[in-house]
């Protein structure tokens, strides 16, 4: 019964890594000229636009992004303890954000972790908190 969150989890983190580990060609100098990117009306794709979030998007972004990993894993293996999830993607966002140094025109950023770390440790809260409700309405 597991087997298909796994394959969600697969594929979730699959996209993830594509997301997040993608040069950016706007922020990298091509012989000293910036290539095109969203400032000079180019790559008008929707995956594009997404790769490229900016302000408060961004932080709405990150602050969500490890949300579907924490239900998966959750899903997954329902004996792991809230603590052991929570370290799970705390080590997941400072490795995405250590690889990110040595990507082309990527940023590396602590305010990413924070946001990161919170979209997973409210997740968290709440799924504690609907087990809690659960096992008070069976007694």
């Amino acid at each position: 019964m597991r087997l298909p969150y796994k394959g969600l989890l697969v594929l979730y983190l699959i996209v993830l890594g594509f997301g997040v580990f993608t040069p950016r060609p706007d922020l990298v100098p091509s012989g000293g000229q910036s290539l095109p990117g969203p400032s000079a009306g180019g790559f008008p794709s929707i995956g594009h636009q997404i790769l490229y979030l900016g302000g408060t998007w961004a932080w709405i972004g990150n602050f969500l992004m490890l949300v579907p990993v924490v239900f998966l894993i959750r899903l997954c293996w329902s004996k792991l303890t809230f603590q052991t999830i929570f370290i799970i993607t705390l080590l997941m966002t400072i490795s995405i954000e250590f690889i990110q140094l040595y990507i082309p025109g990527r940023v590396s950023d602590v305010r990413d972790i924070a946001l990161n770390g919170s979209g997973a440790a409210l997740t968290l809260l709440y799924l504690n908190w609907q087990k809690t409700s659960r096992n008070r309405a069976r007694k």
